[in-house]
């Protein structure tokens, strides 16, 4: 081979590999454009998770309230009813105590008021 043949040849094959490079990198850019958009579409499901994560977690907080209050309530009516039930009791079987109780309770009142 002489020197002209020898610079040609590897004059193509130059061209050769800038061409293998140049389809590379277009390549490579399709396949980053295709990972931007998938990386958009998981971060599009993320949020979509979370967002519907923070509302079960929120429905199950104000459900949990709503049966506290319920049952709060609950506990306080029959507290209540208890509480009137030995009251009538209490009366029922000792009607001058509970008559002597009412007088020094409105007493007490009384002076409360007069201040």
């Amino acid at each position: 081979m002489t020197t002209r043949t020898a610079k040609a040849g590897a004059a193509e094959e130059v061209a050769a590999i800038e061409e293998l490079v140049s389809d590379l990198e277009k390549r490579l850019q399709r396949l980053s454009s295709a990972a931007r958009r998938e990386a958009a579409g998981a971060s599009d499901d993320v949020g979509d998770f979370v967002h519907e994560a923070l509302a079960k977690i929120t429905a199950r907080v104000r459900e949990s309230a709503a049966n506290m209050g319920q049952s709060v309530g609950d506990e306080a009516s029959r507290l209540g009813t208890e509480t009137i039930k030995k009251l009538v009791d209490e009366v029922e079987h000792r009607p001058l105590l509970m008559l002597g109780i009412a007088a020094g309770i409105g007493f007490l009142a009384g002076l409360a008021n007069r201040r």
